[in-house]
């Protein structure tokens, strides 16, 4: 029996399976995993509850390691008693593992030395959560930093920066038509780690104790409180059928089981119902195929593997979608066979997840008011960021009070949300681009804990207008299945319906024209084929953008027998043109410069009419033939 003057108890090797520390029939059991390259002398610190005044610090023996990990089990304690940290080699550290992290509770004042590592005993009800379940391809996803969403006083919320202040956000969500909430890193992550004086890392992408929500993302700034605060917010987005994911950054280094045991951590005890991370090839693997993970979904750089995924649970994050539209959008040359190919993109096994603007990128706003970065804020010369945005400022660098400027402006806005969210891939709102958020042309305000970073709530009055349109797009996608079929659209007639189940066009029809100068391209949705997917038919779409600076002519296809193409909606206040639909050989319509527009196939009212009279000719008809047969037939009765 080991002895300390303030503690007695007793010890021998633990049990290396379970990590962190646990009650077991025999006492506590610690396990800690030390990675490759530290295997130094360790031992367990045990501090008097709720301070840093240490009781004991035990030491790992030899016997008491199993590869990597060191544990020992300790009789004749109550850990509620204590709390604790681990010393590796000269360095304390908390529990990787720890459920409860005490010391951190003021965002940028995140001291390392002054944490603890505790056990948490849940007693939170979750009562009846279940989980919205809904298909990825169905998603509309709307990414945020917990702390930057609220913290603008213009927010209308009460709890700011904080988990409840989401939750406050839900009746806006769901005004929106969002399903799924992703948070940036939420965890117990070390903002002052590495960072120059004055300075914090705000997103989130450092050190961490990953088994714990930021307890500075809070109300009452406590490690329990932030704890149930989370799990409220959970189970309140659950009750109004949103989904939330998880954004995790793990450094190098890290075990690859550490961070499926994180995953895992997460979904069950938080029942969280996604996961973004950007993973290597083999933790992708490894992640996509746990059992436990089955339902949830996965989101990361890339998945090229068809047996990684049985539930369509993946979700494939990159870059490309956004490099593309925003060429597109500002009528880069040769462009047009790429933009083509995206709005059509899909997989089997794994969904796009398309975006065009995110946090390490200019916003929408700032994408079509700054052809440069203007990241001087940050403390590095302006060498940070991207260089290359896809941006055009449309004639004026930066704000502007000019009306014709900002009428563009608006209108180039409009065109990109039509690219998101008329394209095949689950969109993605990054928080504040639906009504014109801006980072006054900071493309990496990742140390900006401020009005840069934060989300200004007076641009949506402001920019009612951007709102209104997005909410609409949002309700046109949802309404319309063959936008998001879940799988890419075949450029065929494979079942015979007609006319191809997506075709494209451009001043001819049925001709996709990918000459380098070419700014403009057309696409049609065939509504019948959404019986293929076990759908009710719907109405063909077809969707035309223009990126031109002059309006363009595109080539027209039928909209069906007795049916017709009407206009649902143009991005530009000029009408579009749509020539007589009685021209039988040169159907076509002209689009206003720089516009996108839509149209919907709708029953002509004419032959409407037209067939309603003749169906009423025709039962007059069989009723006059009718009485007629049964004149003869009685006449003939009475003769016998």
């Amino acid at each position: 029996m080991a002895k300390s003057k303030e503690l007695n108890y007793k010890i021998k090797p633990g049990n290396p399976m379970i990590l962190g520390a646990a009650k077991t029939n025999e006492g506590i059991n610690f396990a800690l995993m030390v990675n490759n390259g530290e295997r130094k002398p360790c031992s367990l610190i045990l501090y008097e509850k709720g301070t840093m005044k240490v009781v004991s610090e035990i030491a790992f023996s030899n016997e008491m390691w199993y590869g990597n990990i060191c544990t020992m089990c300790l009789g004749g304690i109550n850990l509620n008693d204590f709390d604790y940290n681990y010393r590796i080699g000269n360095r304390i550290v908390t529990d990787p593992y720890a459920t409860l992290i005490n010391g951190a509770k003021v965002f940028g004042d995140n001291d390392s030395s002054k944490k603890t590592s505790a056990v948490h005993v849940d007693r939170f009800k979750w009562e009846d959560d279940r989980k919205p379940m809904t298909d990825f391809c169905d998603s509309i996803i709307y990414r945020l930093h917990v702390r930057g969403f609220t913290m603008d006083r213009f927010s209308g919320v009460k709890k700011k920066g904080t988990f409840a202040g989401v939750a406050e956000k839900i009746p806006y969500f769901k005004e929106l038509g969002i399903t799924m909430v992703e948070l940036m890193p939420a965890y117990e992550f070390n903002e002052n780690f590495g960072m120059k004086s004055g300075k914090v890392n705000y997103w989130g992408y450092t050190t961490a104790d990953y088994f714990m929500p930021k307890v500075a993302f809070s109300n009452k700034k406590d490690a329990k409180s932030a704890i149930n605060e989370f799990k409220t917010l959970v189970k309140e987005l659950h009750k109004n059928n949103i989904e939330i994911c998880m954004e995790f950054f793990f450094e190098e280094g890290i075990s690859p089981a550490y961070m499926i045991d994180c995953f895992r951590y997460w979904v069950i005890n938080y029942h969280i119902d996604g996961i973004h991370c950007n993973m290597s090839d083999d933790i992708r693997g490894a992640v996509s195929s746990d059992p436990y993970l089955s339902n949830t979904k996965i989101i990361s750089y890339g998945f090229d593997n068809p047996n990684y995924a049985y539930n369509k649970n993946l979700g494939e994050y990159n870059d490309v979608f956004m490099n593309v539209s925003r060429k597109f959008l500002k009528g880069d040359e040769g462009t047009v066979k790429d933009m083509a190919f995206r709005v059509r993109y899909n997989k089997d096994f794994a969904t796009p997840i398309n975006f065009i603007a995110t946090n390490n990128t200019f916003t929408m706003m700032d994408m079509v008011s700054y052809s440069s970065k203007h990241n001087q804020d940050n403390g590095e010369l302006n060498r940070d960021g991207r260089e290359d945005n896809y941006s055009w400022n449309c004639g004026v660098e930066g704000m502007t009070k000019g009306k014709k400027t900002n009428e563009f402006r608006m209108k180039q806005l409009k065109n990109a949300f039509c690219m998101l969210m008329l394209s095949q891939g689950a969109p993605l709102i990054y928080a504040g681009d639906e009504f014109g958020n801006t980072a006054n042309g900071n493309n990496n305000p990742y140390c900006q804990d401020n009005e840069t970073s934060y989300i200004k709530w007076r641009s949506r009055k402001k920019n009612e207008e951007l709102f209104e349109f997005v909410k609409f797009l949002i309700e046109f996608r949802k309404s319309h299945d063959m936008l998001h079929m879940g799988t890419m659209p075949h450029t065929t007639d494979y079942r015979s319906v007609g006319t191809p189940e997506m075709s494209y066009h451009s001043d001819r029809t049925w001709a996709l024209d990918t000459d380098l100068f070419t700014r403009h391209f057309a696409y049609m949705l065939n509504g019948k084929y959404l019986k293929v997917y076990n759908k009710s038919e719907d109405e063909s779409l077809y969707i035309a953008f223009n990126m031109y600076w002059e309006e363009r002519k595109f080539g027209l296809p039928s909209a069906g027998k007795g049916r017709d193409w009407e206009v649902c909606f143009v991005t530009s206040k000029e009408e579009v043109k749509i020539d007589d639909r009685h021209v039988k050989f040169s159907r076509s319509m002209v689009v206003p410069k720089r516009s996108v527009a839509v149209l919907v196939s709708r029953e002509n009212e004419e032959v409407k009419q037209e067939e309603e009279h003749a169906r009423k000719i025709s039962l007059k008809l069989a009723e006059e033939t009718r009485k007629r047969i049964e004149n003869i037939n009685q006449e003939s009765n009475k003769k016998s």
